[in-house]
């Protein structure tokens, strides 16, 4: 039978890019950004089901496709495309990005001027420090830890439109990723992440999204970027697939075999069955 896909996705631009605080709406970008992310995403599941007809396999549909976002405005205003075209959508709360508590909308030199003692904490160790009245990586997997359970169980194909922060974490669990390579992952928005979840090991590939304005590809501008030792590369910047850690192959994505519980730190051989998911971060705000 043929295995379910998650794919992940970042959310378009919105009004007030910079701040965590302000739930603004998609930007005029944002919203093209959200239909050609949508537009990409189906002609990619139109093109995998004609490839499984041509391989002589049953003329019949994928599986359906469900869409998870969190409940900030950017997010769900990313799947409105996909929603006008008749998918299910859920809100849901844990998919919120990581809170960056004091260092809201602060530069990078203003944070290292302010609280030089919190920026070598955090240079030591990126997963588990957390900024004055903000939450760590490790905080967030914690908190993402009922959503993950329920990825284990899910059934269908799954889209989840979150922030970069809340995806570094769900695919360094689903591949097994080192904990302190977690916060240095990036999600361009010019690509959906798709994880094909199986019982020994998940794949993941890359689907692109075309014909995007290069100003809005990069990371998002409001995660911190004071020090992070970087994985691979000048930049301290690890793509997902390209990464260079024990769980994944830097030419294929292959994780190992098993993944590991951000909440018990025991490796679990994935469970069968699982739906493929595709991973988008937030869309465009002005």
């Amino acid at each position: 039978m043929e295995e379910p896909e998650l794919n992940y996705i970042k959310a378009g631009t919105s009004r007030d890019e910079d701040s965590y605080k302000t739930d603004a709406p998609l930007s005029d970008q944002g919203r093209t950004y959200a239909a050609k992310m949508g537009q990409a995403l189906l002609k990619h599941r139109d093109g995998e089901r004609q490839a499984l007809i041509d391989r002589g396999g049953a003329d019949i549909p994928l599986k359906p496709l469900k869409i998870w976002t969190s409940t900030r405005r950017r997010t769900f205003e990313t799947a409105d495309w996909l929603y006008d075209q008749g998918y299910s959508v859920r809100q849901r709360n844990q998919l919120s990005q990581l809170n960056p508590g004091v260092c809201e909308k602060l530069s990078e030199r203003r944070i290292r001027a302010e609280m030089p003692e919190e920026v070598a904490k955090h240079a030591a160790d990126p997963y588990h420090h957390r900024y004055p009245r903000a939450e760590s990586y490790h905080d967030l997997a914690v908190r993402l830890e009922p959503i993950i359970l329920e990825l284990e169980r899910q059934q269908d194909d799954l889209l989840i439109i979150a922030h970069e922060s809340v995806l570094r974490v769900l695919y360094g669990y689903l591949l097994a990723c080192n904990a302190a390579d977690i916060p240095s992952l990036s999600f361009p928005r010019n690509e959906i992440i798709e994880i094909i979840p199986a019982s020994y090991n998940n794949e993941a590939t890359s689907i692109p999204i075309p014909d995007l304005p290069p100003e809005i590809i990069p990371s998002s501008p409001e995660d911190l970027e004071i020090p992070v030792p970087p994985s691979e590369g000048p930049s301290g910047s690890a793509t997902p697939l390209s990464l260079g850690t024990p769980g994944i192959s830097p030419k294929s994505g292959t994780p190992r075999m098993t993944k590991t519980s951000p909440s018990s730190g025991q490796s679990t051989p994935p469970g069968p069955g699982e739906g493929s998911m595709l991973l988008v971060e937030r869309a465009l705000r002005d």
